[in-house]
């Protein structure tokens, strides 16, 4: 099949960002999976990287694809509402219906059905293996009404996402790509811990204090501006 060079262009930019989908839909659904042990700096910090990856590949993806990435966007969203809500303390979340409402129905067919045809694509172009995460397989329909049902752990869920400081690097290396910069493992600890520490003491920082503050953890962190 022929591919335009637009489209073959526009796949390029999303697979230059298929790792970062990989490990923060990993970190994410670990995150999910140990709401009472994750605090909720990490939980905040770890879902918006994931939904910041999905906006970033949903502004470059070809159109084959675009509905897929925006089905498993709204998925997520609806989880971080839910999550904005309880202000990202995972025991309250452990047991509020609308969050275990919007972990449920990250299983629910549409969705599954959505991430795979991402993680397909991704696969097949990219040739990277996406993790499958929280969400199940499809199956027989699930029930779209609220609930509380707690999904149960899948079996691949701790691959290459194993602790909080591998979620705390995925957090530093969204910061870095969003700046075009390039970081090693040591520098994505230091920087992550930093700026998660910076934002749990100071929740409200404006933006330039928040740009402020970010430069200079870059100068602690060794790390090189442009």
């Amino acid at each position: 099949m022929l591919v335009s060079c637009g489209e073959a262009q526009e796949t390029k930019a999303l697979c230059s960002h298929a790792a970062e989908l990989e490990s923060s839909l990993v970190a994410s659904n670990l995150a999910i999976e140990s709401l009472t042990s994750t605090s909720p700096r990490q939980l905040q910090s770890t879902i918006a990287v994931l939904t910041g990856t999905l906006s970033i590949i949903d502004d470059v993806a070809p159109s084959t694809v675009k509905s897929d990435i925006e089905q498993t966007m709204r998925s997520y969203d609806e989880l971080t509402v839910a999550l904005q809500n309880v202000y990202w303390d995972g025991t309250v979340a452990q047991t509020d219906p609308n969050v275990q409402h919007a972990i449920a129905n990250l299983s629910r067919n549409d969705n599954v059905d959505a991430l795979s045809a991402l993680r397909d694509f991704v696969s097949n172009q990219c040739k990277i293996e996406i993790s499958k995460g929280i969400n199940a397989s499809p199956g027989e329909d699930q029930s779209t009404t609220q609930t509380s049902i707690v999904v149960d752990p899948q079996p691949d869920l701790n691959y290459g996402f194993d602790n909080e400081e591998t979620a705390i690097r995925s957090y530093a290396y969204f910061i870095a790509e969003q700046r075009g910069i390039t970081i090693n493992a040591d520098q994505a600890t230091c920087l992550g811990t930093h700026m998660i520490n910076v934002a749990q003491d100071n929740p409200s920082l404006s933006d330039a204090v928040y740009e402020s503050t970010l430069n200079a953890s870059f100068i602690v962190c060794g790390i090189a501006i442009k």
